[in-house]
């Protein structure tokens, strides 16, 4: 028979183990306690110090006992959520902690958004510790609400929500619309419990499944040439789009694999040289070079009355539409590619040498 303790998170009596730590943790040599939490939480690993035996470290204990119950159902709807789309967490006190002081962030943007009494959660797939994403359900209505990054330029986020628009305004790609707080301002700027201040937005739900959850025989070529087509008319916009001087994204050009190759592989690799001559062919002409999506994953693609909704914008930036290009479709059989390109060449050619150029950029993306 399994062995027994109440669950540290949200208290009901649970299974647990004691184990290595998850091959894929930062450090598998690590004892941890397995948490079966079946009726709550779900699974979920608690590092643990060294001994005969093992034990939950105190320090985290001691943390979780410090928190009130709505911030332990937050924690523990939140590992539920991310458990049941398979994210696997192994959680230390820092986590922990980040997690609590998110809820504090978030308690306090739901006022401002005039969303009193919403609920909230994380929202599992697409996990970014760095720029959360939550799910809020008011009543009948859900939102989804991005916590940035902290140090997070104003800028940056006012342009991500100028693209949102651009995409409806010109070519109506249906994508996230943002939220007016009770002030008016779609960014809002929270500084709960003296905590430093960080940017808040919130966007309408977009009802639909994501495309991750679509089985081979529901990927149908009509699908995959409108994924292609949307991805075109994406590109289509960047163009001709006129920017405001206060347009700050990042740019994904040869600076940017240059420092990704030289971190992930050295300066042993040919590939910075060859994306580089990639770039003096291409040149950064508004015909092949402009604002991407950069994750145009199919966690990201809603689809949605049959209509093809990206997502989750957080690394938009200017790039090669080609980046866009290879990640979209290389989620898709060699026969679905086909219909992918059809799709997007009914919207902008695709240049020649095509199929030559996206393996540079596949290698390039497994960095």
């Amino acid at each position: 028979m399994a062995e027994r303790i109440p669950c540290p998170i949200c208290r009901t009596q649970v299974e647990y183990a004691i184990e290595n730590s998850p091959e894929w943790y930062r450090d598998p040599s690590l004892p941890v306690y397995r948490i079966d939490c079946h009726n709550k939480c779900r699974r979920y690993w608690l590092e643990a110090i060294s001994g005969s035996p093992a034990h939950i470290d105190p320090d985290i204990l001691a943390f979780l006992d410090s928190l009130n119950d709505e911030q332990r159902t937050f924690i523990s709807e939140s590992t539920q959520y991310a458990c049941d789309n398979g994210i696997l967490i192994v959680y230390n006190r820092k986590g922990l902690q980040n997690l609590a002081t998110d809820w504090h962030y978030v308690k306090a943007a739901v006022v401002l958004y005039g969303l009193n009494n919403a609920s909230f959660r994380i929202s599992g797939s697409g996990f970014d510790i760095a720029n959360m994403l939550f799910f809020l359900d008011a009543e009948d209505t859900r939102f989804t609400l991005r916590l940035h990054r902290a140090g997070t330029a104003v800028n940056k986020i006012r342009s991500e929500i100028y693209w949102l628009k651009a995409l409806w305004d010109k070519v109506q790609i249906k994508t996230l619309s943002p939220v007016p707080g009770r002030d008016g301002e779609m960014i809002q700027c929270i500084s709960p419990e003296e905590l430093p201040s960080r940017y808040t937005t919130v966007y309408d739900w977009i009802p639909g499944e994501t495309l991750n959850t679509f089985s081979t025989g529901e990927k149908t070529p009509e699908l995959i040439r409108s994924y292609g087509n949307m991805v075109g008319r994406m590109h289509s916009v960047s163009e001709t789009l006129e920017l405001p001087h206060w347009f700050t994204r990042p740019r994904y050009d040869i600076d940017w694999v240059t420092s990704e190759v030289e971190e992930a592989l050295g300066k042993l690799s040919s590939l910075p040289s060859r994306f580089s001559r990639f770039a003096a062919e291409q040149g950064e002409g508004p015909d092949v070079f402009g604002l991407i999506h950069l994750d145009l994953a199919p966690h990201n693609i809603i689809v949605s009355e049959a209509e093809i909704c990206p997502i989750d914008v957080v690394h938009l930036g200017f790039g090669y539409y080609l980046a866009d290009v290879q990640t979209a479709s290389s989620y898709f059989s060699e026969d679905e590619r086909t219909f992918f390109f059809e799709g997007y060449q009914e919207i902008r050619p695709l240049p020649k040498d095509c199929h030559q150029h996206l393996a540079l950029f596949d290698e390039i993306r497994a960095l």
